[in-house]
């Protein structure tokens, strides 16, 4: 079984992931920011679902992703999903 990931960590990997391979603005994003204003619309979505699954081995489909309201939300999402393989 995987370790947890720690929370802050993740939550880096994932601010990474979204500005270094989405191209999307990072800067100045609190967890609580929502998706859409996150910048992820329909394309981003189906990229990051990929991206997650190359990098972490991981499954998160396409409606998994459009159904997580904030960045806190797709955090914990991720971790579990990374727990549970």
């Amino acid at each position: 079984m995987t370790a947890r990931p720690e929370g802050p960590l993740m939550l880096r990997e994932l601010e990474a992931i979204l500005r270094d391979d989405l191209n999307l603005p990072t800067e100045q994003l609190p967890p609580d920011t929502s998706l859409e204003k996150a910048g992820l619309d329909s394309l981003a979505v189906v990229e990051l679902s990929v991206l997650l699954e190359e990098r972490y081995g991981i499954t998160v489909s396409d409606a998994e992703l459009n159904r997580t309201a904030t960045l806190h939300h797709l955090d914990v999402l991720i971790q579990r999903k990374r727990y549970e393989r």
